[in-house]
């Protein structure tokens, strides 16, 4: 089993470090523990990327065009 964490000397599932500990709860919160953050970094990750490529495409037009759209020479609908 994983270590005795607890002041009163109690088997603890939030920090059994144990890999292989054969504890229902144990094995519950490590499985939980990895879904939540292998999804949690998923949607993160894909809000990161999307957050960052509207920024700099916003940044790169910028840079092309001073004022913006206004100083395309493209005729567009309002």
């Amino acid at each position: 089993m994983g270590p005795v964490t607890s002041a009163d000397g109690k088997h603890e599932y939030q920090r059994c470090t144990d890999g292989n500990c054969p504890r229902f709860p144990c094995q519950v919160y490590k499985q939980g523990l990895a879904a939540g953050y292998a999804a949690g970094y998923a949607t993160g990750y894909a809000e990161g990327f999307e957050a960052g490529y509207r920024d700099g495409w916003e940044a790169g037009y910028k840079q092309g065009f001073a004022d913006g759209i206004d100083a395309c020479p493209r005729p567009h609908k309002d």
